[in-house]
């Protein structure tokens, strides 16, 4: 058996039809997505239209549970650091993102990050490590997820993990480049063949423009954007620095102007802040 896996999309569009495409020239049984088809992006509606569209699998992501938790819990998500999370609650419906969360299939257990634990890093190798030889098993067991943003292969003992990276927004990747990887199933065995492509990132600014989210969360809109393009991490970094000087200024919630306050000091490519860098699109 053959199957396509990809992971965290990320509502990036133009990669994930650019995958789609590559992956219809390898003929799969099946395409599964290990989570995280939504937020950051500016395309979630389409994004799983599309998915739906060639009858791919997805699975649950921890995004997908932020989102969620978000159109219940408008208060807890009021925050300047969520607002991506509100821009998708108020596009999306939870029968849209309510997926399963780990898929069994032959010796291969497919999920978001680890089972029952879609947010655990998987990029740490020494946490990740630590609880692979707590989950040893009576039989092996080969743990295929995303999570990481880029691909990670540990193997301890009869328990194998392997993070395939981000098909929507790797961390640390060529700019313009996305992700998939083939899975062969042969009886135990497991054959794993990474590919990296190409694709036109240059229209995403002009998608968080038409979509609304330029608009809706300008500071996150254009972190992701710049992530997304340039296949580097700036989420990172960038919300560390905001929710730092937000307890810094005793602030139950970051406020918009420590959010602000971060856009002007934070190291943009090119010296180009948030407002002028929407300006120019």
């Amino acid at each position: 058996m053959r199957i396509a896996l990809l992971a965290d999309i990320h509502a990036n569009l133009p990669a994930l039809q650019a995958v789609l495409r590559a992956i219809k020239r390898h003929a799969p049984d099946r395409i599964i997505s290990l989570g995280d088809q939504i937020n950051l992006g500016p395309c979630p509606n389409e994004t799983l239209e599309l998915l739906q569209a060639q009858d791919v699998t997805c699975l649950a992501g921890n995004h997908e549970r932020y989102v969620l938790a978000a159109m219940t819990d408008a208060k807890a998500y009021a925050g300047a650091n969520f607002a991506s999370l509100r821009f998708n609650a108020e596009k999306l419906t939870a029968a849209q993102i309510t997926f399963d969360p780990v898929l069994r299939i032959g010796p291969a257990t497919l999920c978001h990050a680890l089972p029952g634990a879609d947010s655990f890093p998987v990029y740490d190798i020494p946490s990740a490590t630590e609880r692979l030889r707590e989950m040893q098993a009576d039989g092996p067991m080969h743990i295929l997820c995303g999570h990481g943003h880029n691909p990670t292969h540990i193997r301890v003992g009869n328990v194998s993990l392997n993070s395939i990276g981000s098909t929507g927004c790797m961390n640390d990747a060529a700019p313009g480049t996305t992700t998939f990887t083939l899975m062969d199933i042969e009886r135990d065995a497991i054959a794993l063949r990474p590919f990296t492509l190409a694709y036109d990132a240059s229209v995403l600014p002009h998608l968080f423009k038409s979509s609304g989210m330029a608009d809706f969360c300008p500071i996150m809109a254009h972190i992701s954007c710049l992530q997304m393009m340039h296949n580097h991490n700036h989420l990172v970094p960038f919300v560390d620095a905001a929710l730092k000087c937000s307890k810094a200024r005793g602030e139950t919630l970051v406020s918009e102007q420590t959010w602000r306050d971060a856009d002007t000091r934070y190291p943009w490519p090119d010296g180009v802040g948030t407002r002028d860098f929407w300006a120019a699109v």
